[in-house]
Formats: structure tokens, sequence, C-alpha cells
């Protein structure tokens, strides 16, 4: 079984992907850890940044564990691993803090579904991207092809998805896929100074910002009550005083 291993630094909540000898293909134990981890981080203010990253200057994760869904039913696999991994992604998509996919090697198939859900993506030069699903008679089920056709267009979607094309991170970058590449010695410092300025914005606007612009709402109706929200915030306080005082705010 895999399982999610979490690190505390400040601000900084970072999740480590670990399936040894499986590429940190996703399983249902991780799956359940993965939900743990929203449960956690919704739970917890203090949390400005969450990290999701595979093994540090190796995989992501290689996809969905077929060995684990292969046996279940057709209702079993519909049921406990379409719907649930659909419902933990959306909730993980959705948390209220910045989240970051930290992409150094393989992300295929259900990996890429996951990464497809952080706000941001940053790439080593060595990451790789692939839906390999349709060569083994099944789908992106975990609405990545969507995710991808929002952020890549359609027909590039189409085109990942029925080809099962391999990209690397260059063509990545070009497609918007990832926010940004580097070499990957460089890796490490370039996510450290992105949690940073990340970890420096006001988390109630954060926070707004991305329901704003992830959550399903009537627009003009949720832009006014959260126009109304940050400008009685402390936040909002705090801001436009260092605004007008010349200097970094600091929340």
């Amino acid at each position: 079984m895999g399982t999610i291993k979490l690190a505390r630094r400040g601000q900084v909540l970072e999740a480590t992907l670990e399936h040894p000898g499986k590429a940190n293909a996703l399983d249902r134990a991780m799956l359940a850890k993965l939900d743990e981890l929203v449960e956690r981080v919704q739970a917890d203010s203090g949390i400005r940044v969450l990290v999701l990253r595979g093994t540090p200057g190796g995989s992501f994760s290689a996809g969905a564990d077929v060995r684990d869904w292969a046996p279940l039913s057709p209702e079993e696999f519909g049921r406990d691993w379409i719907a649930q991994g659909n419902r933990i992604f959306r909730r993980f998509e959705q948390l209220r803090c910045p989240t970051v996919a930290a992409i150094e090697g393989a992300c295929f198939g259900g990996g890429l579904e996951l990464a497809l859900c952080a706000d941001l993506r940053l790439a080593s030069e060595p990451a790789r991207f692939r839906f390999p699903e349709t060569g083994i008679g099944a789908i992106p089920g975990w609405e990545g092809g969507p995710r991808l056709a929002r952020i890549a267009g359609r027909g590039r979607a189409l085109e990942a998805v029925l080809t099962g094309r391999e990209l690397d991170a260059a063509t990545a970058l070009q497609w918007g896929l990832v926010n940004a590449v580097h070499p990957a010695d460089r890796f490490a410092a370039a996510l450290s100074a992105l949690v940073e300025q990340l970890c420096a914005v006001s988390p109630r606007a954060a926070a707004l910002a991305k329901q704003a612009i992830v959550g399903e709402h009537d627009s003009e109706s949720f832009h006014a009550r959260a126009g109304r929200e940050i400008k009685a915030s402390a936040d909002a306080e705090t801001g436009l005083r260092a605004f007008f005082d010349k200097r970094p705010a600091r929340f």
C-alpha cells in the first residue's frame, strides 16, 4: 500500500506521495490519505500553502495503481474508485489555501489528474506528462480530460487523451499545463521562492480569489459578497495601511 507523508514547516505543509516500487502509483489507501490531508488543511488556518510532491528528483506519480482497481467489479469500480476519487479530487481542488504540485519526474494518468487539481504546477526539466489510459482500454476517470481542456484547450486535451502522447516539460509549459520549468539543480530553490511568495499574500484574499476562479457560483453575486467580506477584514486594513505607507504588507 502507498501512503502520503506530511511535513510541516512553519506556514507550509508538504505532502509527499510514497508508493515504493510503484513510482508512487495511486491506490485506495493513498486516496484515503488524500481525503485526510484535505480535512487537516481545512481545519488548520495556520497552513498558508500546501505543496504536493512525489519522490524528490524522481516520479511524481505513474498514475492509478492498475493492480488495485483491476479486480473491482464494474459497480465497485464506478462507486469506490471513480466516484470516490472524484469527490476527493474536487475537495482538494477547492481547498482555501494555495496548492502547488512540484513535479520532477513522471506525471502520468491519475497522477497527472491529481496534479491538474493543484492551483500551480512547477516542473523540473526531466518531468514528463502523459495520459496512457486509452491504450489499456480505460479513460482518465478523475476528470483529468476536462481539467486539461480548461487549461490547454479542447484540441490539445483530445490529442493528449486519445493518442497517449508523452509531453516533455518544455511542451507542457507551452501548453500551459505547468506554470514554470526549472533545471533540476535549481528546482528546489525555485519551489522555495514560489512558496515564499504565496505565503506573503493575504490568506483571506487568497482564499476568496481561489473561490472566484475555481468555485461554482453566480459570478456577479459572489464577487459582490467577496468584495464586502475582504473590505471588512483585518487583512484589507493591513494591506491598505502598508500601501499608503509605501512598504510591504505583512499578513
